[in-house]
């Protein structure tokens, strides 16, 4: 359908046009087609929409001059005087060979024509361009029957990002994308949930795998642990100490015939440190421990080692006293289900042992992945037969979603997540371990693991802030791509990047309403809650009844 006619001064890259009055007013967004000089198909989205009057031009006359114009002439002869201006920028060339629709636009290379009629996009070329992706995330804004597909190979190898204000439908994103992973491509999909908001995740025919998050001291490092009982990284005697004493539970506890881990282990931590307080008492001020090399050492303390010591001490109760729910013998990376959406639940836990936890589940992934690539490569059976009967699903690529990626990786800061996940950015897609990073403070994320994200979907950020270091992180986000994101309503989204091959606004689809599922994020019906109507009392009664 001919939507205008190009009018004035035009560029390789921007256009503008008059509107044809006769047919329906092309909407912001729309797709849209004309020729350039030497001939081709060029696909443009409109930018922008004006409406202008030539008798009543802005900056001629005062306001009597403009009530006069108004009252001298007719409404038909100001009607005759209207004309709407809208602006397009040029993606491409539409290009065909032997008779193929070339999906990707070439660059065009000439300026468009004066004169030339501006159409509709048709719906086949923009299906061609954007319908042929592996999973399904929603359709374009400014054309419904669009439906927009993302490349899963570009999208999980290259990594992505999903950021937005609350409330913007960050959740409803993710529960779209990993039911469509899982359902469509068999994949398995690894979420670190912070708040809780994927437990009830469900749809129809849905493989859920709901994990609670629990730690083993025994499996993870002595830095992780150290950060997970709250001690600094600056703290380095503290840690030091908390480091000799895990080495020597642990060769204690195997010399026992134990396994090194639970709550058990971190009780003997807690009683080895003590033993070395009291000794720190005596006389002799001697201990003697057992090095990361399984090596005895004899070591003389000092005055202020007992400070330290019993700061130590004081960190394992409180941990033991507040978080021994988390505490547990199992690995978590075994109970990780192939081919499932694997939902990690960390509420409850302080953002140190988030961190702690994230840390260990990252290395293992990673490391799981390496090894087991590695064996592939060399055709070593039982490393193979190990690691497919000890964590099935890590034989197979999969993809990590970290939710509130801030906390696990915050910009200008070092953590033991924040490192495996700049190496799994860095490194991942080489050993089929895929990352989608979820933020809505995307100022405060790591620079260099938010750049390594390949594809972004951008739903509502309002924060100049933010809008300027996601777009400094993104080669693909131009100035006008900035004023497309902060016009977005609920559940819009730009979308960048490799997995996509055009920047395309897109309607997300509704995870309720178009898959019939269920996530449980949303906001609290506080109204309800409170119990409606001002002056209306509490049936105390009533509201034990509902209680779970």
């Amino acid at each position: 359908m001919e939507v205008g006619i190009v009018f004035g001064e035009s560029t390789t890259d921007h256009f503008t046009f008059i509107v044809n009055p006769k047919n329906e007013l092309p909407r912001f967004g729309e797709f849209l087609t004309v020729k350039n000089r030497d001939g081709d198909d060029v696909l443009a989205i409109l930018k922008s929409v004006r409406n202008v009057n030539w008798l009543m031009e802005a900056g001629r006359g005062s306001y009597d001059y403009v009530e006069k114009t108004v009252n001298i002439f007719s409404k038909g002869v100001l009607e005759k005087s209207e004309a709407i201006l809208a602006t397009a920028k040029v993606v491409g060339v539409l290009r065909r060979a032997n008779g193929e629709f070339l999906t990707k636009p070439a660059p065009n290379r000439v300026p468009i024509k004066p004169g030339e009629k501006v159409y509709l996009a048709r719906d086949d070329d923009l299906s061609r361009i954007f319908s042929n992706g592996h999973v399904r995330i929603g359709r374009l804004i400014a054309r419904e029957s669009i439906e927009i597909g993302l490349d899963v190979n570009r999208l999980v190898s290259r990594h992505f990002a999903v950021l937005a204000v609350t409330g913007a439908g960050k959740s409803n994103t993710i529960a779209v994308l990993t039911r469509e992973i899982v359902s469509n491509v068999n994949g398995t999909v690894v979420i670190l949930d912070p708040h809780g908001e994927y437990q009830r995740l469900s749809w129809p025919g849905a493989r859920v795998n709901p994990i609670k998050a629990t730690i083993d001291p025994g499996r993870i490092r002595p830095g992780e642990l150290a950060g997970m009982l709250g001690i600094a990284e600056n703290a380095t005697q503290q840690r030091r100490f908390l480091s000799i004493a895990y080495y020597t539970v642990k060769h204690e506890m195997i010399d026992e015939g134990l396994t090194p881990g639970g709550k058990e282990f971190l009780e003997r931590l807690r009683d080895k440190v003590e033993d070395w307080i009291r000794a720190s008492e005596s006389d002799e001020k001697e201990i003697t421990y057992i090095d990361h090399r399984g090596r005895p050492v004899v070591r003389k303390l000092k005055a202020n080692d007992r400070d330290s010591l019993i700061r130590v001490s004081d960190y394992i109760n409180e941990f033991l006293r507040d978080f021994e729910e988390f505490i547990g013998p199992s690995d978590i990376l075994s109970e990780l289900k192939l081919g499932f959406a694997n939902v990690i639940n960390l509420s409850g836990m302080e953002e140190e042992q988030m961190i702690a936890l994230a840390s260990f589940l990252l290395r293992g992934i990673m490391k799981t992945r390496v090894e087991y690539i590695k064996a592939k490569n060399v055709n070593d059976r039982n490393e193979i037969k190990r690691i497919t009967e000890q964590y099935p699903a890590l034989t197979k690529p999969l993809l990590v979603i970290v939710e509130e990626a801030h906390i696990f990786a915050p910009r200008n800061e070092s953590n033991p997540a924040s490192k495996w996940l700049s190496k799994i950015a860095r490194e991942g897609r080489k050993f089929g371990v895929g990352l989608g990073i979820v933020s809505q403070r995307p100022k405060k994320l790591d620079d260099d693991i938010l750049s390594q994200t390949n594809t972004k979907i951008i739903l509502k950020l309002v924060e100049p802030n933010d809008q300027r270091y996601v777009q400094q992180a993104s080669e693909q986000i131009s100035e006008d791509l900035l004023s497309d994101i902060a016009s977005l309503g609920v559940g819009e989204a730009v979308i960048v990047g490799y997995a996509i091959t055009i920047p395309a606004m897109v309607r997300i689809y509704s995870f309720e309403r178009d898959f019939k599922g269920h996530y449980g994020g949303g906001d609290i019906d506080i109204v309800g809650e409170w119990g409606g109507n001002i002056g209306e009392s509490v049936d105390e009664e009533k509201a034990l009844e509902d209680l779970p």
